[in-house]
């Protein structure tokens, strides 16, 4: 995969949360990797008027944006999409966790279901 350019991410950052999720879904197929934030406790989830919420990115440099204030002891930690897709979705699934996939720097990601994000890497 190419690096991306900063103007490119600057893009990214704020291209409508469909055009993110199309973007994730492109990258994780190809790197085959899902990138969360992870610090002692594990894995951050936050909450949202649904309830619990994991966040996924594209990359380790797009998550790493997120690893501030609060959560300035988090650190980007790679997932395999093997692993994302056969642990993690079922798992989110059960816990009724929606995933906010490749948040933007204003806390917007598109809020995706367990059971869209396993459509979209069937």
């Amino acid at each position: 995969m190419k690096e991306l350019s900063t103007d490119e991410r600057i893009q990214l950052l704020v291209a409508p949360d469909s055009q993110r999720l199309d973007y994730f879904v492109e990258q994780a197929k190809a790197t085959e990797l899902v990138w969360s934030l992870s610090n002692e406790e594990g894995y951050v989830m936050v909450e949202t008027d649904d309830g619990d919420c994991v966040m996924v990115w594209p990359d380790a440099e797009f998550a790493s944006q997120w690893a501030v204030d609060d959560w300035d002891d988090c650190e980007p930690v790679s997932v395999s999409l093997e692993v994302f897709k056969s642990e993690w979705l079922p798992s989110l699934t059960l816990d009724n966790v929606t995933v906010a996939v490749f948040p933007n720097i204003e806390d917007e990601g598109k809020l995706s279901t367990a059971e869209e994000l396993t459509a979209l890497f069937a």
